[in-house]
């Protein structure tokens, strides 16, 4: 690989060159001044990451891995500022994850019907359409997010909470942005709540 095709590599998988540096035990400003053209990759630098950016197409009978970014969190309750963190990864199989996927961990019980407080969702950010019974993150001018399903008949974000304090959130008073659509969630098993 030349330092076009990591690069290529990078934007088509979404990463950064700080997370790449990560994956591969690397120092981040080496390889930016690799990538820059300004030093030589070392031998097992290259190695590295040939192995780290391989190209993923499917072997018969493996599974395809690949990663995502994991970028922090995102509130499941009020509108609240969210954290956002780059350099961890989040390995998925999904060969449908889109390209430009991130991982965020939920934090608050205001979806834990349906993801509870710890899980992470994969937000697809290409796909801002809205339809009824799907979940979003959405962003507040003020840059507050929250995560939540979206209704229609009168247009608002519904919690799914075993938790009765959480209110449903009118659209239209104040803009709001679509950061992206929930793709798909993972957790790990908990015990069911008792009756």
């Amino acid at each position: 690989m030349d330092n076009d095709q990591i690069k290529a590599e990078l934007i088509r998988r979404n990463m950064s060159q700080r997370d790449l540096a990560q994956a591969i035990g690397m120092d981040e400003n080496h390889l930016s001044k690799a990538l820059a053209g300004r030093r030589q990759f070392k031998v097992p630098e290259m190695d590295a990451i040939r192995a780290e950016l391989a190209p993923e197409e499917p072997v018969e009978g493996q599974m395809n891995v690949r990663s995502i970014p994991l970028l922090g969190d995102v509130p499941a309750g009020s509108f609240q500022p969210q954290e956002q963190r780059g350099g961890r990864r989040l390995l998925v199989t999904d060969p449908d994850v889109p390209a430009r996927a991130y991982g965020l961990t939920v934090r608050g019980d205001s979806m834990d019907l349906i993801v509870p407080d710890g899980a992470t969702v994969i937000i697809d950010p290409d796909d801002k359409k809205l339809w009824p019974g799907y979940r979003y993150v959405v962003r507040t001018t003020d840059g507050e997010t929250t995560f939540k399903e979206y209704q229609e008949g009168p247009a608002r974000l519904v919690p799914c909470s075993s938790n009765p304090a959480h209110v449903e959130i009118m659209l239209g008073a104040e803009p709001i942005a679509i950061e992206g659509r929930v793709f798909s969630y993972s957790m790990r098993d908990v015990p069911r709540r008792s009756a």
